[in-house]
């Protein structure tokens, strides 16, 4: 009697202990590089009882608003949940995007007297449970001045989730004449670029056969093992604006089902955009060189 009164008041004692996080959580939820956007506004809406369920609402602007419901659970300080595909409650996107089903994995933890839940999330495509979506981190705090002092002091942690290829102390050359891991970089274009914030898009032009490259900048990774597929990855990046010529590489990390590994990139230079068709093997890896002249110099030389 006296050992079942001791195993009923510690069950007691952990329900009096353990977390509550039901309520609603505000935050932001990012993208890696070859996702759609770097980061969205997020907010999640919490119940927890013996399990947790509710709604998670991302959004960008007006241009994208997703609310999928979750089911999920915690033990200890460690949160789990997962959006249901059948749970989709609002989906607006741009008509080339999908949604991505979440799974969040995230962690309690107070700071001062800010409560807040901080992780990673993972995810397929709604269309497509086979594609896997490009993950990010999370970060939600019960309250919005939490979360304003958690990106004051730790904004790096979730805006910077890119590289952006920081300006060096000096300009950095590279020679672009020599191989490039065992293969030989092909010229495919030269196109003239007339600011450092860029982007591109990649998308396949073909039968989508699983292709998947790796996007190099002056030989330095800016996006490794993107799979090729008729939704457009995009990735942003920023050139040394101190450097005239930059090297963008497409290496083949695999020649798909059919090869050889084919893809059409869209270079986004301001409102200007650029249609490149790439192809690449393992002999030769596809090599578009962009030369830098800001409008200013255009101008100068144009008179």
């Amino acid at each position: 009697m006296k050992c079942f009164l001791i195993i009923l008041l510690s069950i007691f004692v952990q329900d009096l202990t353990a977390q509550n996080i039901s309520g609603k959580w505000f935050g932001k939820i990012t993208q890696g590089p070859g996702g759609y956007s770097e980061l969205y506004d997020l907010e999640l809406n919490l119940t927890q009882k013996k399990s947790i369920w509710g709604d998670s609402n991302a959004w960008m602007g007006k241009l994208v608003r997703i609310r999928i419901g979750f089911s999920g659970k915690m033990k200890g300080d460690s949160v789990k949940l997962y959006e249901s595909l059948g749970w989709i409650r609002e989906d607006v996107v741009p008509w080339d995007w999908v949604a991505c089903i979440k799974t969040y994995e995230l962690a309690f933890r107070t700071d001062a007297s800010y409560e807040y839940l901080e992780g990673t999330w993972s995810g397929i495509s709604k269309d497509n449970p086979n594609e896997d979506c490009i993950p990010g981190k999370v970060i939600l705090s019960r309250s919005i001045e939490g979360l304003n002092r958690f990106l004051v002091q730790r904004k790096d942690s979730v805006i910077n989730t890119l590289a952006q290829n920081p300006e060096p102390e000096a300009p950095v050359f590279v020679d672009f004449n020599t191989n490039f891991l065992n293969t030989e970089p092909k010229k495919v274009t030269e196109i003239e670029v007339h600011h450092a914030d860029l982007q591109i898009q990649l998308l396949d032009y073909m039968k989508p056969d699983n292709d998947t490259v790796s996007v190099y900048l002056n030989r330095e990774i800016l996006a490794k093992d993107i799979r090729i597929s008729k939704r457009p990855a995009l990735i942003k990046f920023r050139i040394d604006k101190r450097i005239e010529l930059h090297e963008l590489l497409l290496y083949a990390e695999n020649l798909g089902l059919i090869p050889p590994n084919t893809s059409e990139l869209i270079l986004i230079d301001g409102e200007s955009k650029h249609r490149v068709l790439i192809v690449s093997d393992k002999q030769k890896t596809a090599a578009i060189y962009l030369r830098y002249k800001p409008f200013e110099n255009k101008k100068k030389t144009s008179k």
